[in-house]
Order: C-alpha cells, then structure tokens, then sequence
C-alpha cells in the first residue's frame, strides 16, 4: 500500500515529529522515506533560504538514518510550499504524505489556511496530519487505531488503510458510527440505528479475513466531538478519515466533519480521498 512516504520540512518540532510518524509507517511497510524542503517565492535570501532547507533535511535525514535502515531520498524544492509538495508527489508516485499541522509560524491547533490544509485540500494520495500533542506518541508505534464511518464511499476508503496499518503494525482496530444530532440512541429496531448496525457490519465483515483485532461502537452526537471524546477516552494512536463523507464536499474540506477534528485532535488523522487506492 505505502511504497514512497514523503515528509515535507521545515525544520520545526512538527516537522520531526511528523517524520517520526512517517518512520513508523515506513517501517510497518518497509518503504522508503522522501525528505523535502520547500523555499518559497518570496525569500530575501535565496543563498539563505536553500541554507536554511538543507539544515532542515539535514537533521532529518540524519533522524531516519539513525533510527532506521530504510533508504532516504532529499530535495530542495522552490515556489509555493503547498504546490511544491503537490507537485513532488505527483512525479515521484508517491503513496503517503506525512505532515505536522503547523510549523515556523507556530499556529498550534489552527489548520486554516495553512500549507499542510492545502496540501489535503488538493492531495490524490494520502496525507497523515500530525498535531502538536501527538509529539513523541509515535515512539511505541500504534496500538490502537480509530476509523469513523458513515457508510459513504468517502468513508469506506480509509477504512481498507486503517485496517491495513493495524494489520502491519499489530494495533487494534476501533470502528465508530456517530448517530448525528441524537442526545441518545435509538432503541433497536429504529431505522438510525438499523442503518449504523448495517454500516458497521460490512466494515467487520471486510476485516474478517485480515490479522486484526476490531470492535465497533455506536455513539450519538455531534460526530467531530463524539470523534474527539472517543480518542481521549480509548487513547487512540491513529484517526483515519476520509476527506468527505454523506455531503459530498469532494476536494473541499472545510466545514466537514474530517476538517473539524483535523483542527482539533489530539492524535494524528490520516485522511483518504474516496479515489485514493
């Protein structure tokens, strides 16, 4: 599945942290890591700037090199970061984009208008988006992986990555279907709660051949708070999420329930585009 992860950096703690998420998926799929710095259209310095870049890289690749054996590529990349990086992943196939949610600028918790925002904006593939408190979470690697579903294609494709990542990786496998606007479940044999039943029951039945531990869980509520509870509560290592689910925002996450927990999770979430194979 992952055969080419690429970290992007600007030599901030985020930026490390990310790679250390991207060295544990690596790792778990024996791929190799892609290392780049982006300087941008409006540096002073471009000396200065393509300085700065290789420090970056450097103290990444020396990161990888020390905690790992799997081979590292690095670039200097030039023009808009979000672009940039759009535009190396195209041309090198990559399968993983690993991102921390703020970097230099130090927008902590606010993803808007950022460049890892765009990048899962625009991404064909992939984007793993690592926040501030998933800092050093990575080093026992992932026991427990969450993937909220809704029954919509968009969905059901990041339900094949959490599983395949449980799965390289020996985590369990917690499936969630928040029943929206409900201050509390439906008895049985209540159309809402018929539907998630029905949802829940195709994901288990698409994992029942694989090496995995999985549970499901119906919960009501407004769906990126129940999301966000439920990782605190089960000290989730790893959200995945597709981009956009019954609203059909495809390309467009702002508004949406994934751009929501993106903004406000304490664990790392793994957003699939519904085409993303």
């Amino acid at each position: 599945m992952y055969d080419r992860i690429l970290v992007p950096t600007d030599g901030s703690p985020s930026a490390e942290a990310a790679a250390r998420h991207g060295l544990v998926i690596a790792e778990a799929f024996d791929a190799s890591l892609h290392v780049i710095s982006v300087t941008g259209d409006t540096e002073r310095s471009e000396r200065l700037a393509d300085a700065q870049a290789q420090d970056a890289i450097s103290k990444l690749a020396e990161l990888i090199e020390q905690e790992s054996d799997l081979s590292c590529q690095s670039a200097i990349e030039h023009g808009r970061p979000h672009e940039a990086i759009l535009s190396y992943s195209s041309e090198n196939d990559i399968d993983l984009i690993v991102m921390g949610t703020h970097g230099r600028r130090g927008l902590s918790r606010v993803l808007l208008g950022s460049v890892t925002e765009r990048v899962i904006r625009l991404s064909n593939d992939p984007v793993l988006a690592v926040p501030p408190h998933a800092i050093g979470r990575e080093r026992e690697g992932y026991d427990r992986i969450l993937i909220p579903t809704d029954g919509s294609p968009g969905a059901a494709a990041a339900v094949e990555h959490g599983i395949s990542i449980a799965e390289r990786s020996g985590a369990s496998v917690r499936v969630l279907y928040v029943i929206e606007g409900e201050t509390g479940l439906p008895p049985i044999g209540d159309s809402l709660r018929d539907e998630a039943v029905e949802v829940l029951e195709a994901v288990t039945e698409e994992a029942s051949d694989r090496d995995v531990s999985l549970t499901t869980h119906i919960q009501p509520g407004t769906p990126h708070e129940v999301i966000n509870n439920f990782v605190s509560a089960h000290g989730i290592d790893l959200v995945t999420m597709g981009t956009h689910g019954r609203s059909g925002i495809r390309r467009h996450l702002l508004g949406s329930v994934t751009e929501r927990v993106l903004r406000t999770s304490d664990a790392p979430v793994l957003t699939v585009r519904q085409d993303t194979e």
